[in-house]
C-alpha cells in the first residue's frame, strides 16, 4: 500500500499527536494520549499540518504556526513557523519528509508568507530545503560569588505569582520584541502554556518556577524574570544552580537590575542562562567580566525566504543604496534577479534584467537577511560570487541590523 501523504482531518488527531512524541523520544504513555490530543488540538490549525499514513498508521508529521517575526528598522513581517517534524524510524528515505514539506512550503508562499522560519533539530536536513541559519544563541555560566555589579539599581522589584506574571509580562515583551529583530510574536495560548497556566489535563505543568517584576521610576513594568533553582550541596557548602528560564527587559535600568536578583539570591553559587544573545550585555555591567563564561555558541532560529521584494523590502536600512542579487533557488521560490533600492526612509525590490551585482543561492540571502552575518564571510567560504568590486562591502553595509538578531523563543 502506497504511502499516503495528506493534511489532518479531526479522527487524525491522536496519532499525529503519538507520532510526533514518538519521534522527539518522549516516553509511550498511552494512559495520558487522549488528553495530549484534547489539548494540542486546542492550538493548531488541522490545515495547517501535514502527515504521511501508511494505512491507519501515522508515520511522518509536520506542522506550521503564524508568526509576526520582527526584522531590523522594528518592521514585523508575516512568517510560517515550521514545526512537529518527524519521520518515524520505521519509515526513513522515502521521501515522506521532501512531500510533505513540498506541501507546506507551497501552501505557505500561497498565502503570501515572505518568509519560512524553524529551529532545527540537527543541522544538516533543511539546507537542502532552502533553510539556512539567521540567528545565533549562547550558554552563559556566571560565578554568582564573583561578579560585582558597576553600577546601584535603578527602579523597583517585586515577585509576583504566575498569575500575576500573566498580567504583567505580555506588555513587556511586546515593548521588546518590536525593537528586538529576530524576536517572535506570542500569542495567549502560547503565554499561558509557557507560564504552566494551560496544560494537559493531568499532567504537571512544563514551567515551575519563580518570577520577578522589575517596575521603572514610575512604577510601570518594563521588565521580568523567570527563573528555577537546582538546590544541591557538596559538604556543607551549597553548589546551587539559579537557572534563567527567562529574562526580558525593555530598558537598560531593567536588564542590570534583573541580572543582580540573579546574582545576589543567597545560596546560589552558579547562575545558568541558555539561549541567550551573543552579544548580551552582562559582562560590561560587571567589576569582573571574567565572573562570566560563554559555554556554549549555536544557530537558533532558521529562515527560508519565498518571497524575495516582499522580504527585502519590508526591512529597514541604515544606509542607502541600490543593488542587484541573482538568486538561486533550486526549488524555484526565491530564484530570480533582483534590484534593491533601499535607504533609512525605504526600500523597493523588484525583478530586473540589469547585470547582477551578487550571485548567491537563497540560502545565503536568508542567512544575512536579518543582520546576522556577514555576506563577506560566506564569500570567504565561496558560497556566493561578486560580479562588481565593492559590492560585497555594499550589501553588507545595507543587510547590518542595529541590533543583534535575538530569538527568545522555541516552536
Amino acid at each position: 500500500m502506497a504511502v499516503e501523504i495528506r493534511s489532518l482531518r479531526e479522527d487524525d488527531v491522536v496519532p499525529f499527536v503519538s507520532a510526533v512524541r514518538l519521534g522527539f523520544l518522549s516516553p509511550p504513555d498511552p494512559a495520558a494520549e487522549a488528553a495530549r490530543a484534547a489539548y494540542w488540538r486546542r492550538r493548531v490549525d488541522l490545515d495547517r499540518c501535514w502527515a504521511a499514513f501508511d494505512g491507519a498508521q501515522c508515520v511522518a508529521t509536520l506542522r506550521t504556526r503564524p508568526f509576526e517575526l520582527t526584522v531590523p528598522g522594528g518592521r514585523l513581517l508575516p512568517a510560517d513557523g515550521l514545526t512537529a517534524v518527524t519521520v518515524t524510524p520505521t519509515h526513513r528515505r522515502r521521501g515522506l519528509l521532501t512531500r510533505m514539506l513540498g506541501r507546506s512550503l507551497r501552501a505557505a508562499a500561497d498565502r503570501g508568507d515572505p518568509v519560512s522560519i524553524l529551529i532545527a533539530s540537527e543541522y544538516p536536513i533543511y539546507g537542502r530545503f532552502g533553510y539556512s541559519p539567521a540567528t545565533e544563541a549562547a550558554t552563559y555560566e556566571i560565578d554568582a560569588r564573583a561578579a560585582g555589579l558597576r553600577r546601584s539599581p535603578v527602579g523597583t522589584l517585586d515577585l509576583v505569582d504566575t498569575a500575576e506574571l500573566r498580567k504583567l509580562a505580555p506588555p513587556v515583551y511586546e515593548r521588546f520584541r518590536l525593537d528586538q529583530p529576530g524576536a517572535l510574536s506570542r500569542e495567549d495560548l502560547r503565554w499561558d502554556a509557557d507560564l504552566g497556566l494551560d496544560r494537559p489535563e493531568g499532567q504537571p505543568a512544563d514551567w515551575q518556577g519563580r518570577a520577578v517584576v522589575h517596575r521603572d521610576g514610575a512604577g510601570e513594568p518594563d521588565g521580568f524574570l523567570r527563573y528555577h533553582v537546582d538546590d544541591t550541596r557538596s559538604g556543607r557548602q551549597s553548589t546551587a544552580v539559579l537557572h534563567v528560564d527567562e529574562l526580558v527587559a525593555a530598558s537598560p535600568a531593567g536588564y542590570a537590575h534583573l541580572w543582580r536578583y540573579c546574582l545576589e539570591v543567597d545560596l546560589i553559587r552558579t547562575v545558568r542562562a541558555e539561549d541567550r544573545p551573543v552579544d548580551e550585555a552582562l559582562p560590561w555591567l560587571l567589576t569582573d567580566a571574567r565572573a562570566v563564561r560563554l559555554t556554549e555558541r549555536a544557530d537558533l532560529l532558521w529562515l527560508r525566504l519565498l518571497d524575495v521584494p516582499a522580504a527585502l523590502a519590508g526591512r529597514g536600512y541604515r544606509t542607502a543604496g541600490r543593488l542587484v542579487f541573482e538568486v538561486v533557488d533550486p526549488a524555484g521560490y526565491a530564484s530570480g534577479r533582483f534590484a534593491l533600492d533601499a535607504g533609512p526612509s525605504g526600500a523597493q525590490c523588484t525583478r530586473t534584467t540589469d547585470s547582477a551585482d551578487l550571485t548567491l543561492p537563497a540560502t545565503a540571502l536568508g542567512t544575512a537577511y536579518l543582520g546576522g552575518f556577514r555576506l563577506r564571510t560566506l564569500a570567504d567560504a565561496g558560497l556566493l560570487d561578486e560580479h562588481r568590486p565593492g559590492a560585497l562591502t555594499a550589501a553588507d553595509a545595507l543587510l547590518a541590523a542595529d541590533r543583534t538578531p535575538w530569538c527568545t523563543l522555541w516552536f
